[in-house]
């Protein structure tokens, strides 16, 4: 849809040459891995041996699947986990960034600003499939169904972990949690106390961040920071021009975590943001925004809890020349954990959701009609999971309940098992219902604004959800204390999917419509393999395959382009050392395969990481991004078309 991904998101960087320095870093690091790999290392200091030994790494908890604290290894469904240290040992300096280390992510960047991000396909730079959260915030946007990524940022040492779902969640998180869900936790205050900043640049960006952790009483932690992030314009493909897509973003917050008692739980926290996003052919557009949330939470037992969670979201976007849009979103949540007997465990909840907006419609390329609208959104969930077997079989059902504005009532079950023969190996399954509830794009645009002459596409207030049925299998195990292994595979049956469909005899004008049905299938596996205490390797494959057509009766003749551009083989390779000398050595080296339409060729990538941590306290890292070519692009579009340069950059990160 390269109407709205040039209006709705922005486009600039500068061509990193080829030089000396590049490759002497490049020399080294091949060096330094020979040596490591040619002698045993026994002398290691614990601050330097931060990362999980693997066998822990198999039980680390999580939260997504079941909305309750479980171990990976016994969840029913796919599931990766990127840890603090995961992302701090690929040098991310953004979200999009640390989301390349999950398997099955299609991440991808279209410009210096806007990237898209999908699992099991649909992928363009308006991803409407998908449940982003942050601290249970959800970050979904009703204008058209997906996430802003370009605001999406928080300073990166803060982040617990990223739990990413790959298949439908509706069940637990609601609509549009249809081919993943992504949830961004952040760390306790308690676990960020007194000063850490971390800077740094190269020559294409620039990063700072600063934040620090108090106490108040006996227990009361918070913890307040700022940060800001700044990148150079990327080149245009083949003319070389500069794509004047700069990236400035700025954002600062807090967040208190207070322990009321023994049983109750207070958190408080908030953020701030501004950004200026260059465009090639048009003044910046301008992004502020900022959120609040409140929660509290009690243990009423050992086996019941309840929580309840506010809060207020405020987003402003300016696109000179388009649109100025503002949103304000208010979010009500209660849930409700309990057993029920030995072999059953209860957890439903509630949601109410209401987001105004106000549009702007400043030029001719496309308007928002009505201009002002208010969304409503209420809704319930229940999941019963029962110990049928002890400790062998655990069967999990339940299902979410809606109402919509766009839409009216949705209803989103799903079916899980979990079979655990041992300790150290899990199969499970699922079949799952999920939909794509409409968004102001389906319903209310119009290109071109009416204003200015007859629009040759409208939007539909007819336009329905779209429809998934998954099916889904999986087996993870621990086949030695040193190796796992994670393999799932999917079916995904769609229907109603958005085709564009003639009002009339003529081609024109169209308008959007539920034309469209189809199947993805494919598998996704993951394999971590820690030959030594000092060396650990991580691989993930990924292979789907998608077809789509037109339902009896559809009009459209796009082909279903617009719905997505999505590779057929994703390989991640990661190898992360401990050296000698109190250094660290990371390395990840990523192929994607061609995309279809529009064209973008296969490209493979090699990032590398640096450190050396002479203090418990301080860290001094050079990164290497792209550095297996001088410039690619990661996603075409059907007009201008960027290339991701090579880049390196340096990092320091000082706690005190």
């Amino acid at each position: 849809m390269d109407w709205v991904r040039l209006q709705l998101q922005s486009p600039r960087r500068q061509r990193f040459q080829q030089s000396p320095r590049l490759w002497g870093i490049v020399l080294l690091t091949m060096l330094l891995a020979v040596i490591s790999s040619a002698q045993e290392i026994t002398d290691y200091r614990p601050e330097v041996l931060k990362r999980l030994p693997l066998e822990q790494l198999v039980d680390i908890e999580i939260t997504s699947v079941s909305r309750h604290p479980e171990s990976l290894q016994a969840a029913a469904s796919a599931i990766d986990v990127i840890t603090a240290d995961d992302i701090r040992r690929y040098g991310a300096v953004n979200l999009p960034d640390a989301l390349r280390l999950a398997t099955g992510l299609h991440v991808a960047q279209y410009d210096g600003h806007s990237w898209a991000i999908s699992s099991r396909g649909f992928n363009t730079t308006t991803s409407n499939k998908m449940q982003v959260l942050m601290d249970g915030r959800s970050l979904y946007t009703p204008l058209y169904a997906g996430v802003f990524w370009d605001v999406q940022h928080t300073f990166m040492p803060d982040i617990e972990q990223i739990e990413v779902i790959r298949g439908p969640g509706a069940t637990l998180w609601g609509a549009n949690a249809v081919t993943g869900v992504i949830n961004i936790r952040t760390k306790d205050a308690e676990d960020t106390q007194g000063w850490l900043t971390q800077l740094g640049g190269g020559e294409d960006r620039g990063f700072a961040g600063l934040r620090y952790g108090g106490k108040i009483g006996d227990d009361t932690y918070y913890r307040i920071y700022a940060t800001t992030l700044n990148r150079d314009s990327l080149t245009q493909e083949l003319r070389g021009l500069d794509a004047r897509d700069e990236y400035g973003m700025t954002q600062g917050g807090f967040k208190l975590d207070s322990h009321l008692n023994a049983e109750d739980t207070l958190t408080i926290q908030g953020d701030v943001y501004t950004g200026r996003f260059g465009q090639v052919n048009g003044d910046d557009v301008e992004a502020r925004g900022g959120n609040a949330l409140l929660r509290w939470s009690r243990e009423i037992s050992s086996d019941e809890s309840f929580q309840l969670q506010f809060y207020y979201d405020r987003t402003q976007r300016l696109l000179p020349d388009v649109l100025e849009e503002r949103r304000n979103t208010y979010d009500l949540e209660f849930q409700h954990a309990f057993e029920l007997s030995k072999r059953q465990n209860i957890i439903w909840g509630l949601n109410a959701r209401a987001s105004s907006d106000e549009i702007s419609n400043l030029g001719g390329a496309l308007a928002f009609l009505p201009e002002k609208e208010t969304l409503y959104l209420v809704s319930g969930f229940i999941q019963d999971e029962i110990s049928v077997l002890p400790e062998l079989l655990t069967v999990t059902l339940g299902s979410k309940f809606e109402y919509n504005s766009f839409s009216g009532f949705e209803y989103q079950p799903s079916g899980r098992f979990a079979l655990t023969p041992t300790k150290n190996h899990t199969f499970w399954g699922a079949v799952s219902r999920a939909v794509r509830t409409p968004s102001r794009i389906d319903q209310d645009i119009f290109v071109p604004n009416p204003e200015f002459g007859p629009s040759t596409l409208v939007g539909n207030r007819r336009f329905e959800s779209e429809v998934l049925i998954a099916y889904e299998l999986g087996y993870r195990a621990r086949l030695r204390p040193n190796l796992t292994t994670d393999l799932a595979l999917f079916y995904h049956d769609y229907s109603d999917l958005r085709s564009q469909e003639r009002i009339g005899a003529t081609a024109t004008p169209t308008e959007f419509g539920n034309g469209f049905a189809g199947e993805t299938y494919g598998a996704e596996l993951d394999i971590q393999w820690q030959p030594s205490r000092w060396w650990q390797i991580g691989a993930g494959y990924t292979w789907m395959q998608k077809f789509l057509r037109p339902e009896a009766g559809s009009s459209d003749r796009t082909g279903a382009t617009i719905e997505g551009n999505d590779p057929d083989h994703i390989l991640v390779l990661r190898s992360s050392f401990d050296l000698p000398w109190d250094l660290e050595l990371d390395a990840t080296f990523r192929y994607v395969d061609q995309l279809p339409q529009p064209a973008t060729p296969a490209y493979t990538t090699l990032d590398l990481r640096l450190a050396w941590l002479p203090r418990e306290d301080l860290e001094i890292a050079i990164v290497g991004r792209d550095l297996l070519d001088e410039a690619h692009p990661e996603y075409r579009g059907r007009t201008v078309s960027r290339e991701i340069g090579r880049s390196v950059y340096l990092m320091v990160t000082w706690s005190f």
